[in-house]
């Protein structure tokens, strides 16, 4: 239990009637106490740089690899608490007393912008006080209420700014990808009118198929048809060429993932570890979308030796089914975001061999290329004798002399004894 002072001060705890519910509540006071040291904490160790100087890393990034955590929280926690104290001391000195909680914290960082937040701020005394009578979603709308009307009064629009334009696809293990955003302006009534348009034409040729086969055939609900039309919109787009005449011609990889204990052969991925059932191969391959990775017997064109100085085709391929993106430990950089990185330099006669490089994110290539950084191979530990490509890993020394040992696949990897 915690002496002196508590965050809910106007309550008599000796009224809940149980040690219990009165541990809870100060649970809640040490949970704000410590919210605010964090963010103290995470401030003070970006400014110093020690993350990225000592580990290759950003502050976020250290954060989520060391502690397990999403990389995307990690970041979001550590920009609100750099927000927090440059322009709410007030309200970082609420969270430290336990007036508010991180939750008012994020409502009030949320709300605010380079627009609006100087005025946000002179208003914290009394929304401080108001978060002790009112009801947190209560709380909420009004702040958020609030901040709008001052964004409103200085003239802004947020219908015409193209900047609140956005779209996340997050693909997932399942094969569930998750799509989310928003659209406004000129570009939401187009998006929306097509759709709209689309979906109508789908719904139409599903009741005429019902129609003709008796009911047989099931006409979906609208939120199915919808999710139709965009795919149908976007493969008609897909077939337009642009500009210079080229079509877009989208490439997916399907990896076999030989395990030796299954009877078919092993599993099918694409390069996110996404299983790929019977009836999606078909799919790929009908579309003829599948591109086969050619190797030869002597390991061509995965060797290339001093014949190429950058990665072909291939090779690109084999270091997307390889290493999955970035191979340094925590990084969850996507492939797509990475350079191939010689480990032996080619310039110093370093050969472009699957072996010899690897994906590395542009920050972490710049980072194996700071002073006192040094980055070697090393064979996997259950498999110390092997040469085969496959059972490349790197390792890096820092200029402390610490050892990393490189990530492959989103598996983390941890530093080794020095």
């Amino acid at each position: 239990m915690l002496s002196g002072g508590h965050f809910l001060a106007s309550h008599d705890l000796t009224t809940e009637g149980s040690p219990a519910l009165t541990e809870l509540i100060d649970l809640e006071a040490q949970r704000r106490r410590i919210d605010h040291r964090q963010a103290v904490l995470l401030t003070e160790v970006a400014a110093s740089g020690v993350c990225d100087i000592e580990h290759g890393h950003t502050t976020p990034m250290w954060l989520a690899d060391r502690t397990q955590q999403s990389p995307h929280a990690c970041r979001s926690r550590m920009n609100t608490a750099a927000r927090l104290h440059r322009r709410y001391p007030q309200l970082a000195e609420a969270l430290k007393t336990g007036r508010v909680g991180w939750q008012h914290v994020k409502v009030i960082d949320s709300a605010g912008n380079d627009r609006n937040w100087q005025d946000l701020a002179d208003l914290l005394p009394g929304l401080i006080d108001l978060a002790q009578v009112a009801t947190f979603e209560r709380w909420a709308r009004e702040v958020r209420g609030i901040a709008q009307r001052l964004d409103q009064d200085g003239g802004y629009d947020p219908a015409s700014d193209p900047a609140n334009n956005h779209l996340h696809l997050v693909p997932t293990t399942d094969g569930i990808t998750y799509v989310s955003g928003q659209l406004v302006g000129e570009l939401a009534l187009t998006i929306k009118k097509l759709i709209d348009g689309e979906t109508e034409r789908v719904l139409k040729r599903y009741r005429a198929d019902a129609e003709a086969t008796g009911g047989e055939t099931p006409v979906p609900s609208r939120a199915q048809a919808c999710a139709e039309a965009l795919g149908e919109l976007v493969d008609r787009g897909s077939g337009v060429p642009e500009g210079s005449g080229k079509l877009p011609e989208p490439e997916i990889v399907v990896i076999l993932n030989d395990t030796g204990d299954t009877e078919d052969g092993g599993e099918l991925t694409d390069d996110d570890g996404n299983h790929l059932s019977p009836h999606i191969l078909r799919f790929i391959i009908a579309a003829a979308m599948i591109r086969p990775l050619e190797v030869s017997g002597s390991g061509d064109p995965l060797r290339m030796g001093r014949t190429l100085r950058y990665a072909n085709r291939h090779q690109r391929r084999a270091l997307l089914a390889r290493d999955g993106g970035c191979i340094f430990p925590g990084c969850d950089r996507p492939a797509s975001w990475c350079d191939v990185h010689h480990v032996d330099e080619w310039d110093a006669n370093g050969p472009t061999d699957i072996d010899n490089i690897g994906l590395l994110c542009r920050h972490h290539h710049r980072v194996t290329h700071r002073p006192g950084w040094t980055m070697t191979p090393t064979a996997l530990p259950s498999d110390p004798n092997t040469t085969h490509s496959n059972g490349v890993r790197f390792r890096w020394r820092t200029p402390t002399g610490r050892l990393i040992d490189s990530q492959r696949h989103h598996q983390r990897s941890h530093p080794s004894a020095a």
